[in-house]
């Protein structure tokens, strides 16, 4: 009798294992024909890029629609970290990822269903769905450290358009002077090269501002823009004091972010010295009760 029930069990496993590499095979030639929207990926950023057909066929199959809630903001999300015009590419690769990994978690429950029994299904599944909102959690890391370079950045950036509008020159003049001498590989002065290059191609300086917004969608920025743009629209001589009452809040916040920064080093730094503290235990113990044996 338990022969016969072990026998059913490996039946079911074998034949689940087969629908499920079944189902992703169909999904992977099926999704051959996004071949060239995955192609340009960086795969530093995207690892699993060329499976992320499977994502792409699924989210044709139940015609996803992007247009939901969620969607709108994460094509928020997806301006800071990509061309603005690759908005809505990079919106359907981020939901081809996640699908894929959800595909792949219902692979390997197939697997593991063979490997460990029943509980390997929701081993696998609850992998899968991990991976699926990961992929999204990374996003919203991602975000958080670039607003966090962000931060530290604005207080100079502010006290040198303070600078050169005190000294004559426009906020647009300001600007390119401050892009052109700043070769700084940060987000800010990357969105700022962005925002002068939309200027030189025919972008008036409200457009460019709110460009510039855009990739940099903090706080700090949209006070920042907002002091500029009604000066841009209505004029006015109270801009400068303005700007110098916004550094000085960009100051503390500055000095709140190195603060996070300086505890986020630490706690890194604390995984490796509780390995090594776990390894000298190893070490130290198991040679004692092998002796003991």
């Amino acid at each position: 009798m338990a022969a016969e029930t072990n026998s059913n069990v490996t039946t079911f496993s074998l034949i689940y294992l087969l629908i499920v590499f079944a189902f992703f095979m169909v999904l992977y030639i099926r999704g051959k024909k996004y071949k060239s929207m995955c192609d340009p990926l960086d795969k530093n950023d995207f690892m699993l890029k060329d499976l992320f057909g499977v994502g792409f066929a699924v989210l044709e199959i139940i015609k996803y629609q992007y247009g939901s809630a969620f969607d709108r903001r994460l094509r928020v999300k997806l301006r800071e970290l990509y061309p603005i015009d690759y908005n809505d590419y990079y919106l359907r690769v981020y939901w081809a990822q996640s699908f894929t990994f959800l595909v792949i978690g219902i692979v390997f429950s197939g697997l593991l269903l063979n490997a460990i029994g029943i509980l390997g299904i929701f081993l696998g599944i609850g992998l899968g769905a991990v991976l699926f909102y990961y992929s999204f959690k990374g996003l919203d890391e991602r975000i958080e450290k670039r607003h966090l370079k962000i931060q530290l950045d604005m207080p100079d950036f502010t006290n040198k358009i303070i600078i050169l509008s005190g000294a004559g020159l426009t906020i647009r003049d300001a600007l390119i002077k401050i892009s052109k001498e700043m070769s700084i590989n940060t987000p800010l002065y990357q969105a700022l090269d962005e925002c002068v290059s939309a200027m030189d191609t025919g972008a008036n300086e409200t457009q460019a501002f709110m460009r510039l917004t855009d990739k940099c969608n903090t706080p700090a920025m949209r006070r920042f823009s907002s002091v500029i743009l009604q000066n841009i629209k209505f004029g006015g001589a109270e801009v400068i004091r303005a700007l110098t009452d916004i550094a000085d809040e960009q100051w503390n916040e500055r000095k709140n972010a190195a603060e996070k920064l300086t505890m986020e080093a630490e706690t890194k730094l604390l995984y490796p010295m509780m390995l090594m503290l776990f390894s000298v235990v190893i070490v130290t113990i198991v040679p004692a009760v092998l002796s003991m044996m």
